[in-house]
């Protein structure tokens, strides 16, 4: 049976003296010398196999086969050699077929690893491009981008903790938000940095400030339904918050029909007063195109008074440490408030040392206007009626004008 196999070209065994006992198939006859060369090499040591060329005996094609040669033995005593002859062909393409299988699941191998590495790579790189993406996002002011994704790795970790953190980034965006709608952004901000760092303080600037009210409220008031007043009253204030932050001024109060700007706090700026007459003059240019508006359908016009005074003024945390708010207070602010007492509907009325102002003087045009007395202050006041600013600034109202006008139509006063 081991003879017949198809690799198996014969069998054979053989005495001590290379006699042949016993064969089946292809074999070394007597008469072919390396029969007993091959015998000989095993039995010296030097070889245990022969190649050879075997053609059977009904005529078949030649070939090459080899032969081996293996001493039989049993308790240390060789009994003889056993021999089996192979086909080389056949060897051959056994090596060759196992070469090939050796290198196509090499090859496989090697397939199956860079695609799982590729998979491997981009399990880890996709999420951290997400975190890139995020970060970006999150960079241009979008808050609210969460990542859905749940992982239970380091990756996913680190995807909980962006998560928290655009959350608080959102929460302080929006309490910013709620604080600039309470408070003028300028002094938001300031809260916002020194949270830790809340106390009532105050501290000496020059600064100025502006004082406005409507000319015949009490009388508006008892003819005008309590829905519409404040409608008109808010329509009002946003314009004027919108003058006030073109020109680098902050909404300290609303007080009944009237409004408190100041400017030079809490940020320094060297023309504040400039400033907040180049404001007052925006607002009745705003005013008066909005009772334009309300004179087309039928409403009454709306007349403001103004008063402006620049000066030395304490600016700070006023208040209780339960309640606190920014603000201005001093002589300074006293004598705006009273400016605007004095002055006429749809006038601006400034101070004599606010005019002399060298940011102000060869910039704004003003007339003499009347002294007033002020308790405690034995001197009357000089006080001017603001009209105009010169031909260059006033082209810089207009643009501000037709700015604000784009804005509302927009939406809001972006400024």
């Amino acid at each position: 049976g081991f003879s017949n196999s198809g690799s198996v070209l014969g069998t054979a065994i053989a005495s001590l003296d290379g006699t042949i006992i016993s064969s089946a198939g292809a074999l070394h006859m007597e008469k072919n010398p390396l029969t007993n060369k091959a015998l000989q090499q095993v039995i010296n040591g030097a070889s245990d196999f022969s190649t050879w060329v075997w053609q059977p005996l009904t005529g078949g094609k030649r070939e090459t086969v080899m032969s081996f040669i293996r001493p039989v033995t049993f308790q240390n005593i060789t009994a003889g050699y056993a021999l089996v002859t192979f086909s080389q062909s056949g060897m051959t393409q056994s090596k060759r077929r196992a070469v090939q299988a050796i290198i196509g699941a090499t090859l496989l191998i090697i397939a199956l690893s860079i695609a799982m590495s590729f998979a491997m790579g981009r399990r880890i790189t996709q999420p951290i491009d997400k975190l890139v993406d995020a970060s970006r996002v999150i960079g241009s002011g979008e808050y609210t981008f969460r990542f859905k994704e749940k992982r239970k790795d380091e990756l996913g970790l680190l995807m909980e903790a962006f998560n928290e953190m655009a959350e608080g980034m959102l929460e302080k965006s929006q309490v910013k938000s709620a604080l600039s709608r309470y408070l003028s952004p300028g002094v938001a901000r300031q809260v916002l940095s020194n949270l830790d760092d809340v106390s009532l303080s105050g501290k000496r600037i020059e600064g100025s400030v502006l004082f406005a009210d409507i000319s015949g409220f009490t009388s508006i008031s008892e003819k005008t339904k309590a829905e519409e007043l404040v409608g008109m009253l808010n329509r009002y204030f946003s314009l004027i918050t919108c003058a006030c932050a073109m020109n680098q001024g902050i909404v300290d109060k609303y007080m009944g029909d009237g409004v408190m700007l100041v400017f030079g706090a809490p940020e320094a700026d060297k023309d504040h007063a400039f400033h907040a007459i180049s404001c007052a003059l925006l607002m009745q240019r705003l005013i008066a195109h909005e009772n334009s508006q309300r004179e087309a359908i039928g409403l009454y016009p709306v007349q403001f008074r103004v008063g402006v005074n620049t000066g030395s003024m304490l600016a700070g945390n006023m208040g209780s440490h339960e309640r606190m708010e920014y603000t201005v207070v001093g002589d300074t602010v006293n004598l705006a408030s009273r400016l605007c007492g004095i002055t006429n509907s749809g006038q601006i009325v400034i101070s004599r040392e606010m005019y002399s102002r060298d940011d102000v003087t060869g910039r704004v045009l003003a007339g003499e206007y009347q002294s007033i007395r002020l308790r405690g202050i034995s001197q009357p006041v000089s006080t001017y009626l603001v009209e105009s600013l010169t031909a260059d600034y006033q082209e810089i109202i207009e643009t501000q004008f037709e700015e604000i006008l784009r804005n509302e139509s927009a939406g809001g006063c972006d400024v």
